[in-house]
């Protein structure tokens, strides 16, 4: 997060772009985990509220080029897509 942070907005916007154009041509499968920050406490500092709302981004965006996309809950698997 901190090279992220030190990338600014635009940056992490390339970047998000960069992982999406790369998932979505790849041929090989490709397995992929990440956090659901979106669901918690409002984070009290500006920077946690800027991680949220990037991971929601780069989390909305990846699972748009996926053919599959789970949403696990107490680890309970639940396909969305």
């Amino acid at each position: 997060w901190v090279y992220i942070a030190l990338m600014g907005a635009e940056g992490l916007r390339a970047a998000t772009g960069a992982l999406v154009s790369a998932l979505g041509t790849c041929l090989r499968p490709v397995v992929l985990v990440s956090n659901e920050v979106g669901q918690g406490v409002v984070p009290a500092s500006a920077s946690g509220r800027r991680f949220r709302d990037a991971m929601g981004i780069l989390n909305a965006q990846v699972a748009g080029v996926c053919d599959q996309v789970f949403f696990c809950t107490a680890g309970l698997p639940q396909r969305l897509k």
